[in-house]
């Protein structure tokens, strides 16, 4: 079971009635690596699509998954975007080398203007493989309680598998603990647990069980955290 697995149930939710789908997968706070959803044909695809992590996917997005660390270009080149849509934080979720070498001085998120957060959510979940019926999640206003709930109880044809890719996304493998802190997200029955799922960063695994749940409460105060400091922090020169 995917990260916002453990939010995505209503309280009064008898445990005997959730999908047997999903029992005897783990939960994890989202930044594992990928897994296979179905296995994917390529040829059942259509044009301008590839197979992605969970089927086909547009194909824009695989240049920029399949770049390699080892480039020659110099390190600005690879770490500052080279253009408006390019995710300020990176789409790794496995900590290089080179980022980790200079992430100090660079952050990793220079950019040269400021851009949406929602098209850095949405650029993100499309660099990540993502499918149509996920990218349309991948969005503010469309990522919601409403949308995992769906997505959970298998209502959805994006499935529940993605949903930490996607909350990789909106939070840009982001640190917002701090900001969380301060809208109350760890001031629910689940406590300072909450604040695992506002810390994004990559390589950062949390294994999730049913006391996570009360932090779905505060959902839409966490989001509000990643718009905002995504928002502040693209506006960096």
């Amino acid at each position: 079971m995917s990260a916002i697995s453990g939010w995505v149930f209503d309280l009064k939710t008898s445990l005997s009635t959730l999908p047997e789908i999903h029992t005897n997968e783990c939960l994890s706070s989202g930044v594992s690596s990928y897994s296979s959803y179905p296995l994917c044909n390529a040829a059942s695809c259509l044009p301008g699509y590839v197979c992605g992590p969970y089927g086909c996917a547009r194909a824009t997005a695989k240049a920029a998954i399949t770049e390699k660390i080892g480039d020659e270009r110099p390190l600005l080149e690879r770490i500052r975007p080279k253009s408006r849509g390019t995710n300020i934080f990176g789409i790794a979720r496995v900590q290089s080398t080179l980022i980790d070498e200079y992430d100090d001085t660079y952050d990793n998120v220079q950019r040269l203007q400021p851009v949406n957060p929602n098209d850095l959510f949405y650029e993100c979940c499309e660099r990540r493989l993502l499918p149509d019926a996920c990218l349309s999640k991948c969005n503010f206003n469309a990522y919601t309680k409403q949308a995992l709930e769906r997505m959970f109880f298998q209502r959805d044809e994006c499935p529940l598998k993605a949903a930490s890719d996607i909350h990789f996304c909106a939070a840009q493998g982001r640190d917002h603990r701090d900001c969380c802190h301060r809208n109350g997200i760890d001031a629910t029955l689940a406590g300072e647990k909450c604040l695992t799922f506002c810390d994004q960063r990559i390589d950062v695994v949390v294994n999730l069980d049913y006391s996570y749940v009360p932090c779905y409460e505060r959902f839409e105060e966490m989001k509000r955290c990643f718009f905002n400091n995504i928002s502040a922090i693209s506006t960096r020169i």
